[in-house]
């Protein structure tokens, strides 16, 4: 059966607006301390004819109020269309993207809500990408405000990378060329525009980038695309009563934008049809903020497969799979007894997200529950199906290591106003300031503070933090000093896990990747190999993969220069 989505009794909005702002002054101020927050404030509020002490807000934070929203599942997934290019005049393979605002029916009985889309009115096209071969994409900003195209996770250089320098103006066209030579794997890609990617990619901007090399046919895994081979782009997104957008309504969600709709390729609550056999499901985690502990109904063993950057060594038995922001992951679910038969695919987010702050408020009811997010329906067999290979990928071990680096990461710390309701009212200045030139008239919401840092420097355009050399090796130490989970991606490169806090990362965490969650005081170890240039002009990014964050300070900019 289902799991029903999260509902609550209605509450004050009033209470919920002063817990979030009591939480947004202690961080400010430099402290996790409720009370100490409180008596700053000087304020006290009444729940009913109670004074509200410690005992009620832990009250109303077990019961967050949110949207009641329970719709059945109904009408057919939406698979993005695979587009493998055209041969142009000169023989090269072309790919042709446009940027527009359009119209999107996000579930049954909404009226069709105002979004931004490649090739279409949400998200993009999967394209199919081969390795080894000379591409060109041609990209062309159809909207009235400038944006870029970062191809996350692709091997290319600083120039041809879409980062916050390769800004693309209203009514102009970006040409991209070079050839990707990595492993296949479920990329993908996005806007960056410098403090203003969480709103694009909220708007609707991202697709899948898939490299292919005949790995998957040569391992006779699932390849019938949209049939036994399906994209499962999951996001989450909050409506207005006009069914519109609604981004950063609260100046807490700078912590990070969260919804209480959660689309799957861009519908709430889809169906798949799928053949008994072997389903190869590629997860991508398409939030801004929002952490998915993927799992099946009745607690079905899948496999993975695949990390972000490629194929593992051999698949992984898991019957919970956490994925943040950015991350990718293929897994494996064996259909091949279950005709006419149904499950769901699910977050247990209450097992994990919760945990993963000091700050009660930085989850919502959906992270302190079970939630379900996409109804598989299996038909009759198609032949010929995938199999499950014992052996995937054999993955090189990496050159000897020339250089460490060390990072630090930290949260919001004070810097705005001097902390505490000062900086309160900081951030609901900018908020008030936010342009609303999003689809529908939508917020652009809170970007360019320096709320978030790597090691104590916010973002600047203007400063490159450090340069290394083409071809070296390094060892990347990031330490997470905040008082919640970060995300961290390196642009140009994949990288291998090492370890955290000192030991071997588990198995489903041993192949190539470029995202990586590291948890509040923990430490992790990434060796990676520069292979591609970057100048000062188009430098490559690293950043917390968190879009407010990131739009809000916490990215640095390197180059990769010849020796």
């Amino acid at each position: 059966m289902p799991h029903q989505r999260v509902s609550s009794q209605s509450r004050s909005t009033s209470r919920r607006l002063f817990l979030r702002e009591l939480a947004a002054a202690a961080l400010l101020a430099g402290t996790s301390n409720w009370v100490r927050a409180a008596h700053m404030a000087g304020m006290s509020m009444a729940a009913g004819s109670e004074s509200m002490g410690m005992g009620a807000m832990g009250s109303m934070l077990a019961t967050t109020p949110i949207l009641r929203h329970t719709p059945s599942f109904a009408g057919p997934l939406p698979i993005p269309p695979l587009y493998a290019g055209n041969r142009a005049a000169d023989g090269v393979r072309e790919y042709r993207l446009a940027i527009a605002a359009g119209q999107a029916q996000l579930s049954a009985g909404l009226a069709p809500t105002p979004t931004w889309g490649y090739r279409g009115a949400i998200l993009g096209p999967s394209l199919r990408i081969p390795r080894g071969e000379p591409i060109r994409i041609l990209v062309h900003n159809g909207l009235d405000q400038s944006t870029t195209t970062h191809w996350h996770g692709a091997h290319v250089p600083g120039d041809m990378d879409g980062g916050p320098q390769s800004l693309i103006a209203p009514g102009r066209t970006w040409h991209y060329h070079y050839t990707i030579d990595q492993p296949e794997a479920t990329l993908w890609y996005h806007p960056h525009p410098n403090g203003r990617t969480g709103p694009h990619v909220y708007a609707g901007l991202a697709g899948l980038y898939l490299v292919q090399d005949g790995s998957a046919e040569r391992l006779g895994l699932p390849r019938y695309y949209g049939i036994d081979d399906v994209p499962v782009i999951v996001q989450d997104r909050l409506l207005d009563a006009h069914d519109r957008l609604v981004y950063m309504p609260q100046v807490m969600d700078v912590m990070g934008m969260k919804g209480n709709r959660f689309l799957v390729n861009g519908r709430e609550s889809p169906v798949l049809e799928a053949p008994a056999g072997w389903l190869r499901l590629r997860l991508l985690n398409g939030s801004n903020a929002r952490l998915y502990n993927f799992a099946l109904s009745g607690d079905r063993t899948f496999y993975q497969i695949a990390t972000d950057a490629g194929f593992l060594e051999a698949p992984v038995a898991l019957q919970r799979l956490l994925l943040a922001p950015a991350e990718r992951a293929e897994i494996l679910v064996d259909l091949r007894h279950l005709d006419g038969k149904r499950l769901w695919l699910r977050s247990d987010s209450a097992a994990v997200v919760p945990s993963l702050s000091t700050m009660p408020m930085d989850s919502d009811a959906y992270d302190r529950s079970v939630f379900d997010l996409l109804e598989i329906r299996v038909g009759p067999a198609r032949a010929p199906g995938g199999r499950l290979p014992e052996h995937l990928a054999t993955l090189a071990n990496l050159p000897e290591i020339q250089r460490e680096r060390h990072f630090s990461l930290q949260g919001m710390m004070g810097g705005m106003g001097g902390g505490g309701m000062a900086g309160m009212a900081a951030l609901r200045k900018a908020a008030a300031k936010a342009p609303r030139n999003g689809p529908g008239g939508m917020s652009m919401g809170i970007g360019n503070l320096p709320l978030f840092t790597i090691n104590h420097l916010a973002m600047d355009m203007r400063r490159i933090d450090f340069s290394t050399t083409l071809g070296s090796t390094e060892l990347w130490e990031v330490v997470n000093r905040a008082h919640m989970a970060h995300t961290f991606h390196v642009h140009g490169v994949s990288f291998r896990i090492q370890s955290r806090d000192g030991r071997e990362p588990p198995p489903w965490e041993r192949g190539w990747k470029d995202v990586v969650l590291i948890r509040r005081g923990e430490s992790v170890r990434l060796a990676m190999t520069f292979t591609q240039p970057a100048s000062k002009a188009f430098p490559f990014m690293y950043h917390c993969h968190m879009l407010e964050h990131e739009d809000n300070g916490m990215m640095g900019q390197f180059t990769v220069v010849r020796s």
